[in-house]
């Protein structure tokens, strides 16, 4: 007889369901829960949470506009602006899953939480998933951190966990004193240092601008409004945007959002010409 041995989870799904964006079917997988070593210099030891369609893979995803089941009408997937880069993390906890690399939620899985901090969506927005799992979770683990860019229309209790994602050009902030008005705090991004900061603001301190003084492990003023300080961090846009390019686009979309001038891809035309070198 052959005996064949049982492969070690390496994560666990916390959650699979629908969507509340779309309806699609999506899922919620917990990485470094089991295992607490990380490289993430900035993030820290924390628990990270990837919020992924189950059914396509996250750049085919991405191409047809179909991630809009876990990243809603977020801005910086129109023209991949958004700093995860999806042939990290997301691929591979992808392919993990589809590999039966990840082990279903056991009630006893929230004693893993314990002493842990937690980071809400390391990639796809925590509005994807009911707030009672978030809560959940929330309440179990140590500390979280959590953003999101559907602060417009999500459920607004996700106010106690996460920031409010706003994006602003020098002159323009509106984005800023929309979320403010509506409750949220807010984690500002901005094109350069000539953009000021503005009243109740200050530079996170993880970032390379503000020398890189802690990690989010150990700042965790990126908790919404339960966090200690009613003050709203500050980043520049990440490492490694000038580089891809990215700075430009990110400013362009900002100026067209300022304008009003359409800036949303036809995913319907590109779907189309998609499927004529690639069927589906």
């Amino acid at each position: 007889m052959i005996e064949t041995k049982t492969r070690k989870s390496i994560g666990v799904v916390l959650w699979q369901g629908k969507s509340l964006i779309d309806n699609e079917r999506i899922m919620l997988v917990a990485t470094g829960i089991l295992d607490s070593t990380t490289a993430n210099r900035k993030t820290g030891d924390m628990i990270q949470t990837y919020i992924l369609r189950r059914d396509m893979h996250p750049m085919f995803a991405r191409r047809l506009g179909e991630d809009k089941s876990i990243c809603g009408d977020c801005k910086h997937k129109e023209y991949s602006t958004c700093y995860v880069n999806l042939c990290h993390g997301p691929i591979a906890v992808f392919k993990a899953f589809h590999d039966g690399a990840y082990r279903p939620w056991q009630a006893e899985d929230i004693s893993l939480f314990q002493d842990r901090y937690v980071r809400f969506g390391t990639y796809g927005d925590p509005a994807a998933v009911p707030f009672e799992v978030w809560e959940t979770i929330a309440k179990a683990s140590k500390g979280y951190t959590g953003y999101t860019h559907q602060w417009k229309k999500c459920d607004q209790r996700l106010q106690k966990y996460c920031m409010a994602s706003v994006d602003s050009i020098k002159g323009f902030n509106k984005e800023f004193f929309q979320a403010q008005l509506m409750g949220w705090r807010t984690f500002r991004v901005r094109e350069n240092l000539e953009n000021e900061l503005l009243e109740n603001e200050f530079m996170c301190p993880a970032s390379k601008e503000a020398g890189v003084k802690t990690n989010c492990e150990h700042c965790r003023a990126c908790s919404g409004t339960s966090s200690k300080t009613n003050k709203n961090p500050v980043i520049m846009l990440h490492v490694g945007m000038e580089s891809m390019g990215m700075r430009q686009k990110y400013i362009q979309i900002m100026k067209k959002i300022r304008d009003k001038k359409k800036y949303r891809r036809d995913y319907d035309a590109e779907r189309k010409e998609f499927k004529k070198v690639c069927p589906y």
